[in-house]
């Protein structure tokens, strides 16, 4: 069984460079199986969408070819909640498993014994919907289009006398991909993630619990939304901030050690001869860091996030991760909120859980380097505005993703259509 179509971890597979989350809450009196109509109604849309069909403009079709537009449904705890789905709510889905909200006056962390924390100015969190829908493009109009259909469509179904549907949009969180391969703080990102040979095995749920079994085959989505306080990142030297990241700034080479006087010490071999950093012949020299027993470096972020150990194993916290940077506008210095929607796919949010608070991992600190003696600034360079697992049904040829769930079953001819589609 394959997984669902926006979890780009094949060999070569590329996401597309624009990305979208919409979440969608429950109005009162919900049950799962209204959800799940919905939904399906949604489904049906957003494949519309993907042949350029825009229903304001049928039967006209609009330019799409270029867009290559997935869309990905997420189920958040919320919607167990909903009357007809509790029976069903996946273990990795239980409280153990999930991110705290933000205190009433805001703030507060995120998960117990990690560094990171929501930003002061956060009281309620969005990622804690009902579901949360990925769409992944390769232009911003195709994601663009894909928040303003789903408003329209909802508004459209609404009920007359009270003016609301079943479900809300209540947020939506977009962001791109950068061409050069680096952050808003600089340095060269995304080069620390597992082979591909090893994702699909971290990746799809494979549950021997009798009453999970509906989720065999699918996944689980993390979505952090981070914003960077790149004022008082900028305050720190180039030493300083390439030993809290464990890379060098300008090639991008991981970090072995540092020299007698403190400074940090590249890996020999990096970067390969006649070669960028991003090209395919630095992947697989990139993708793993060597280890090292200096301490200063083992505190770096990319060594704390990345401890060499299969990542088939669920004790070895490795995840596969998709990051797309964000940029926004705010009414404070420095006029903006720069930051990065941190995405990540695996067989268990436990994973994510145990990498944000084990101590040697990233427990207790915010972002890398010592948890006790921080740089200025560094204990708070991380906050969080959004924080949400969400269970990804498998790709079994229903319709809607799930409908299992809320008690719909796609009738026989759609069942065949999408058959014929995907083969």
């Amino acid at each position: 069984m394959a997984l669902p179509a926006g979890i780009y971890h094949g060999p070569g597979d590329r996401p597309g460079r624009f990305f979208g989350l919409l979440l969608l809450t429950t109005t009162e009196g919900c049950d799962a199986r209204t959800a799940g109509s919905v939904l399906n109604d949604l489904w049906l849309l957003y494949r519309g969408l993907q042949e350029g069909r825009v229903p304001d403009l049928a039967p006209t079709t609009v330019a799409h070819g270029h867009d290559n537009a997935t869309f990905l449904l997420g189920i958040g705890p919320a919607a167990f909640a909903l009357p007809g789905a509790a029976q069903m709510r996946p273990v990795g889905l239980h409280e153990d498993h999930q991110f705290a909200a933000p205190l009433a006056g805001g703030g507060g962390s995120v998960v117990r014994g990690s560094g990171l924390e929501y930003a002061p100015q956060v009281t309620t969190n969005p990622a804690s919907a009902a579901f949360g829908v990925q769409v992944i493009a390769d232009t911003k109009l195709a994601v663009d289009r894909a928040v303003v259909e789903t408003w329209k469509h909802l508004t459209d179904v609404a009920d007359p006398d009270t003016g609301q549907s079943a479900l809300r949009l209540e947020s939506f969180y977009l962001g791109f991909q950068r061409p050069d391969h680096r952050s808003w703080i600089d340095f060269h990102d995304g080069l620390s993630n597992m082979d591909s040979a090893e994702r699909e095995a971290a990746i799809t749920i494979d549950s021997a619990l009798p009453a999970d079994r509906w989720t065999v085959g699918g996944a689980y989505l993390t979505f952090l939304r981070l914003a960077v306080d790149l004022t008082a990142w900028r305050r720190l030297d180039r030493v300083a901030q390439e030993l809290l990241v464990g890379r060098d700034k300008l090639s991008g080479c991981p970090l072995v050690g540092v020299d007698g006087d403190g400074r940090p010490v590249s890996d020999s071999g990096c970067p390969v001869a006649g070669t960028q950093i991003w090209e395919t012949p630095n992947d697989p020299h990139f993708a793993e860091p060597p280890a090292t027993d200096d301490p200063v470096i083992r505190a770096s972020h990319v060594q704390r996030a990345n401890h060499h150990q299969p990542a088939a194993l669920p004790g070895s916290r490795r995840i596969f991760r998709q990051g797309y940077e964000f940029l926004e506008w705010q009414d404070q210095q420095p006029g903006f909120r720069a930051g990065l929607n941190f995405v990540s796919f695996q067989d268990t949010p436990e994973r994510v859980v145990q990498l944000l608070t084990n101590e040697g991992w990233l427990g207790r600190v915010n972002f890398g380097g010592d948890a006790a003696a921080q740089p200025p600034g560094m204990a708070s360079l991380l906050s969080v505005y959004a924080a949400g697992n969400f269970v990804v049904p498998p790709d079994d040829g229903e319709e809607l993703p799930g409908a299992s769930l809320f008690g719909l079953q796609p009738v026989a001819a759609d069942r065949e259509r999408v058959r014929m589609e995907r083969s």
